[in-house]
């Protein structure tokens, strides 16, 4: 090729190059999917409030049991067992609170880290002080030797929030900053509410808790009062006439005008006791669950503890 020719030739390539260059469509970005949420499932209310106090809107969050259930009676159907399989992570209380979770998480994808919170709180054993000996045996079917409700000892909910902020950091590590955050921010509330507790029930001129179920060992535990119930842990006992009688028998004696139920769990013992000793019958929440009304006031742990703190403090007639 002559040098003449390998100029034009050179020419046309350069042509060629400066008009990709000018005239062919800018290389775009890849579209990107929208951010997606780690999905988080959780077994109870208590855990639900703290991983929204900590992830905010960083995490998609999911209830297994139904908003105003008995959480004691609860078991999946096939319809939750599916989207609980959609999650990256399932907590669950654990100390056999959940009898299903147990057999159910052994039959989950191995893709979904499983969390049992009950392995990070300080437990107590639980039933010492139900007055119904004839059923011990069946309190250690459903519950075993640890009394799992864990959550209305504050103590419990804060390390409840500190887990819940370490595991979501693993999940979601670019918002662990946030999470930290959250955490320390809900904390402070709950240490204020512990201290409202300490301060409300220092002064009582009764310092005995009568309930129709032991859900509130941890409570009276950490506040220093006696707890007397007339069932054991699980809301589906039946209690004898015997032991009855010696709630009214202790009622009576100690001149105790309230007698606390949950709402959510037949209060028929608790209103016939209420009759034979002209106490009053007063709900008193354990946070196991929460109604469709208190969801739809948009009641929280903060807010329902310090309307149980106002109901003990009424009943125990304290300063």
């Amino acid at each position: 090729m002559d040098t003449r020719r390998l100029i034009v030739f050179g020419g046309v390539i350069a042509a060629i190059f400066i008009g990709m260059t000018f005239f062919s469509p800018k290389l775009q970005p890849i579209p990107t999917s929208k951010e997606t949420k780690p999905v988080v499932s959780v077994s109870t209310f208590s855990l639900l409030e703290a991983a929204h106090a900590v992830a905010g809107d960083a995490i998609d969050l999911h209830t297994i049991v139904p908003l105003g259930s008995d959480a004691h009676m609860f078991s999946p159907n096939p319809t939750q067992v599916a989207e609980l399989s959609k999650s990256v992570l399932f907590v669950y209380n654990g100390a056999g609170f959940e009898t299903w979770a147990e057999g159910l998480k052994n039959t989950l994808p191995k893709t979904i880290q499983i969390l049992d919170m009950s392995q990070h709180v300080a437990l107590e054993k639980g039933g010492e002080e139900h007055h119904d000996e004839a059923s011990d045996d069946e309190h250690t079917h459903h519950h075993g030797m640890y009394d799992p409700h864990y959550w209305l000892d504050i103590d419990n909910m804060i390390k409840m929030t500190q887990t819940l902020d370490g595991e979501f950091s693993k999940l979601a590590p670019i918002k662990a900053e946030q999470f930290h955050k959250n955490a320390a921010t809900y904390i402070a509330e709950l240490e204020k509410l512990k201290s409202e507790y300490t301060t409300g029930l220092a002064e009582c001129k009764n310092r005995t808790l009568i309930s129709n179920h032991d859900a509130f060992g941890y409570l009276t535990h950490a506040n220093k009062l006696e707890n007397v119930s007339v069932i054991g842990l699980s809301s589906d006992e039946q209690p004898s006439a015997q032991t009855v009688s010696h709630i009214v028998e202790l009622i009576k004696e100690h001149g105790m005008k309230t007698i606390f139920f949950e709402e959510l769990i037949n209060d028929n013992v608790s209103q016939t006791i209420a009759r034979e000793t002209g106490a009053r019958a007063v709900p008193l929440q354990p946070l196991e669950n929460i109604s469709e009304d208190e969801l739809k006031s948009h009641q929280t742990y903060l807010s329902i503890m310090r309307e149980n703190l106002k109901k003990l403090r009424e009943a125990m007639e304290c300063r």
